[in-house]
């Protein structure tokens, strides 16, 4: 039994190596476009000038993909620990144990054009992980930072609950506000952004943040070295049924239900705060 169990796990582990080895293999070949990237100074002062190089790599490899990469890395050496490649908005890995021993661990992945840029609900187990101290979201439009050291698993169905309650309250709002599509998948992205920020940041704990960084031009000849994501809405069905909710006068609009969710959490916001021009 014992022979049989040993031989199983080596099994698992040579094959684990094997798919890492090929989708680390197809993530180098990948082209490095000259596309904006974040600056130096974006990221958070852990990260050696190594790690940096590995982020900006990162971003121009992915940044016009339909489909998802998550590559976990050393934020002091730079070097690539792990990685997968996934499909349009999800990528789904396991961990051996004790995999990341003596390392400073982050994740970085990419959220493809068609899906929304910031974290969904999902992104955040990192908070149940206690190897991982930072997760880097890049989105097509903005860059996303979740500092996250230590381990706050009684968070993480808060944070999927919470998730769901504003991204769903965001598109009400923006579909009923704004007639054309593009400006509502525009829209919807930053108000359930921006919401998320205050409700993470508010908490005010000491080891979890979340930051949005934007992109910017840069120098082509720098020297550079289970996640899932949310859909942007295009059906025009989902956003005529959005609309008929907000207006609704016996159905809790869009910012009514975000003023109650923070109100049940104990947090304090005054109701015109909520989506503010």
């Amino acid at each position: 039994m014992k022979l049989r169990n040993f031989l199983f796990g080596l099994f698992f582990v040579m094959v684990s190596m094997l798919d890492f080895e090929s989708d680390l293999d197809e993530y180098q070949k990948l082209e490095i476009k000259n596309v904006s990237s974040i600056r130096r100074e974006d990221l958070p002062s852990d990260f050696s000038d190594e790690a940096f190089k590995t982020v900006d790599e990162f971003i121009r490899k992915t940044r016009d993909l339909n489909y998802e990469f998550v590559i976990y890395f050393d934020y002091v050496t730079g070097e690539i620990l792990k990685c997968v490649k996934g499909e349009n908005d999800n990528v789904n890995l396991k961990f051996e144990e004790n995999e990341f021993n003596g390392c400073s661990i982050a994740s970085i992945h990419n959220h493809p054009k068609n899906l929304l840029s910031a974290p969904s609900g999902l992104n955040f187990g990192i908070l149940s992980r206690d190897f991982e101290d930072f997760e880097l979201i890049a989105g097509f439009d903005n860059f996303w930072i979740l500092k996250a050291k230590g381990t706050y698993k009684n968070m993480v169905g808060e944070m999927n609950f919470v998730s769901e309650i504003l991204c769903d309250s965001s598109l009400e709002s923006c579909a009923f506000r704004y007639g054309d599509g593009e400006i509502i998948k525009k829209m919807h992205d930053i108000k359930y952004g921006n919401q998320l920020l205050k409700f993470i940041n508010d908490k005010n704990i000491t080891n979890i943040q979340l930051s949005k960084k934007e992109y910017v031009p840069m120098d082509v000849d720098l020297k550079t070295a289970s996640y899932h994501c949310r859909r942007c809405v295009n059906d025009p069905e989902e956003i005529r049924l959005a609309r008929e909710r907000e207006a609704d006068p016996n159905i809790l609009s869009g910012k009514d239900k975000v003023f109650a969710l923070y109100q049940l959490m104990g947090m304090e916001i005054d109701y015109d705060e909520i989506f503010a021009d």
